[in-house]
């Protein structure tokens, strides 16, 4: 389960370089040496799962949050062509929940978030049943109201 993330709500224009390489070095640097040196011991194994925690701004661009949104379209790429890569047992997953209730969320955002933690914790355990039959390299979106696959 690859989880990080870090953002800063402003203006491209305003967004420091450094700002630009922290959001991309939590978001998705971290995500690819994780899985890089995972990925080895799940393919020996010839089986297993591998989560890329996204987010709805993954899916659709958000004012005052571009590289934050281009770090999480990063993941669903990223996640995507791993399952090209890898094929067969080993399945790779992106999720996309909405605005979910943390420090990070309130520090962003005036309003009341939609999902609680256990929200997305249940569609990740979800996700790593062996009965799973979602397609690998799928993006599963995650709303308080049902869940959408995309």
């Amino acid at each position: 389960m690859n989880n990080a993330g870090v953002a800063y709500r402003k203006y491209l224009v305003e967004t420091s370089t450094e700002e630009y390489h922290e959001i991309m070095d939590t978001n998705v640097k971290g995500m690819f040496l994780c899985t890089k040196y995972a990925l080895p011991h799940l393919l020996r194994r010839g089986e297993g799962r591998i989560v890329n925690m996204s987010s709805g701004a993954g899916k659709h661009g958000i004012p005052k949050l571009s590289i934050y949104c281009a770090s999480k379209f990063a993941v669903i790429g990223f996640t995507e062509s791993l399952a090209y890569e890898v094929g067969g047992g080993l399945q790779v997953y992106a999720v996309c929940p909405a605005g979910v209730n943390t420090g990070m969320y309130h520090s962003l955002f005036s309003d009341e978030p939609v999902l609680k933690p256990e929200d997305v914790a249940n569609k990740v355990m979800e996700l790593c049943l062996p009965e799973m039959t979602l397609p690998s390299g799928s993006s599963v979106e995650i709303y308080r109201r049902p869940m959408r696959i995309v």
